[in-house]
């Protein structure tokens, strides 16, 4: 996750960084984020459950899945657009 942070506070993203679900809800509901990213490494079902969590505090919020640093930076350029 820190290599992920770094390198989006280098292309001028403001980040906030979890590894907690329930963190990143909470968050989502009480910022005004434009984006929130979701890592790797869990099920297709837990990622839909905690996408549909993060669009219930906030419909409009783009909703990204990276596998792997290297594709994050990309993704997040495409959904901010």
């Amino acid at each position: 996750m820190d290599t992920v942070t770094s390198m989006l506070e280098a292309n001028g993203y403001s980040v906030t960084a979890t590894l907690h679900d329930d963190i990143a809800i909470d968050l989502a509901a009480s910022s005004e984020f434009d984006a929130i990213l979701l890592g790797g490494g869990m099920t297709q079902k837990e990622w839909t459950q905690l996408r549909g969590e993060v669009l219930k505090k906030l419909p409009r919020i783009k909703v990204v899945q990276a596998e792997g640093p290297e594709s994050v930076l990309t993704l997040m350029k495409q959904a901010l657009r």
